[in-house]
C-alpha cells in the first residue's frame, strides 16, 4: 500500500513541476522553428522569408528519434506478476542519435547535439486475474522539458505451462509527450514476447526473453514561429504537415529477482538507432 502512495506522489509532483514552472529552453529542447527552408536574398532576421514554409524530411527524422528515445522500453518477460503482483520501476536508458544529422544540429536549441540521450523513467505496474497486467510510466529526458506518459497493458497468452516451456505475451502501450508547445507526438506500441524462467542455485531467478517490438509514431505540428521573439512585424508562421511513420524494433533482455527485488537490462534495436536500458525493480 506504501508503494501506491509513493507512485502517485512521484507523478503529483511531476504534474505540478509541470504546471507550475516558467518556460526555460535546455540543450535538448526542440527548436522547430529552425527547419524552415532558407529562402535566397531573405533579410538575417528573417532567413526563412516571410511566408516560411516547413523542412518536412527534417521534422520527419527529429520527431523519430525523439519518440524512439522517450517511449518506454519492454524491461519484462513474458511472464505477468499474477493476481496479488505490484511492482515500482525505476528505469534509466540510453539512445543513440545520428546528431551529425542537419536536423539535430537545426533543431535543437543546442546547436551541437550529443550522440545519445539519456531518459530517467518511474513507473508502477499491477497484476490482474486472467493472466493480465496494467501499469503507468512517466519518462523526462535529461537536459530537457520533454516528458513521455504511458499507460500500458500486458496479456501473457501461454505461461508457466510444463508441455511447452516457453512463455509468450503481447503488451500494449499508448504514449503522449507533453512538455512543447510546437509539436503533438503520440506513439503506440507493440510488444510480441517470448520468454524461458529458471532457477539459479536456489537464489536467483533468472528470464531471458526476446520481442518483435514494432513502434508507430505520430507526429502532428502544431502552429510555429520561424522568428521566434521577433517583434519587427517581419516575422511569419508555418505548420508542418503530420508525420505517421512505424519503426521495427527487435528487443533482446535478462530479468533477474532476487528476493523482493529485481534488476533488468535491456537492449532495443532498430534499423538506425539503439536503446540500452536498465531497470530495477521492488516487489511488493
Amino acid at each position: 500500500m506504501q508503494s501506491r502512495y509513493v507512485s502517485v506522489s512521484v507523478f503529483v509532483v511531476v504534474t505540478l513541476l509541470l504546471w507550475i514552472s516558467p518556460a526555460i529552453a535546455f540543450d535538448n529542447d526542440p527548436a522547430f522553428s529552425r527547419l524552415c527552408t532558407p529562402v535566397a536574398n531573405a533579410p538575417t532576421e528573417a532567413p526563412c522569408g516571410t511566408n516560411p514554409t516547413g523542412d518536412q524530411p527534417k521534422f520527419a527524422g527529429l520527431t523519430r528519434e525523439y519518440a524512439l528515445a522517450l517511449s518506454p522500453g519492454l524491461m519484462a518477460p513474458a511472464e505477468t506478476m499474477g493476481i496479488n503482483g505490484f511492482q515500482f520501476d525505476l528505469q534509466f536508458s540510453v539512445t543513440t542519435i545520428n546528431n551529425d544529422r542537419s536536423y539535430w544540429i537545426d533543431g535543437i536549441q543546442d546547436e551541437t547535439p550529443p550522440g545519445s540521450l539519456v531518459v530517467s523513467r518511474v513507473g508502477v505496474r499491477k497484476g490482474l486475474p486472467g493472466s493480465l497486467e496494467i501499469g503507468m510510466t512517466g519518462s523526462y529526458l535529461i537536459e530537457s522539458e520533454l516528458w513521455m506518459f504511458t499507460v500500458l497493458g500486458k496479456w501473457a497468452l501461454h505461461e508457466g505451462m510444463t508441455t511447452v516451456p516457453l512463455d509468450l505475451a503481447v503488451r500494449g502501450t499508448y504514449n503522449t509527450l507533453v512538455g512543447s508547445t510546437e509539436v503533438d507526438l503520440k506513439t503506440v506500441g507493440l510488444d510480441v514476447i517470448v520468454s524461458k524462467s529458471f532457477g539459479v542455485a536456489g537464489v536467483v531467478n533468472v528470464s531471458p526473453y526476446v520481442a518483435y517490438s514494432p513502434l508507430w509514431i505520430y507526429a502532428q505540428s502544431n502552429v510555429i514561429d520561424s522568428t521566434p521573439g521577433s517583434i519587427d512585424g517581419s516575422d511569419g508562421d508555418f505548420v508542418f504537415a503530420d508525420e505517421d511513420q512505424m519503426v521495427h524494433r527487435t528487443t533482446l533482455g535478462v530479468r533477474f529477482i532476487m528476493g523482493l527485488f529485481n534488476l533488468t537490462p535491456e537492449a532495443a534495436l532498430a534499423s538506425s538507432q539503439q536503446t540500452y536500458s536498465v531497470n530495477l525493480g521492488a516487489d511488493f
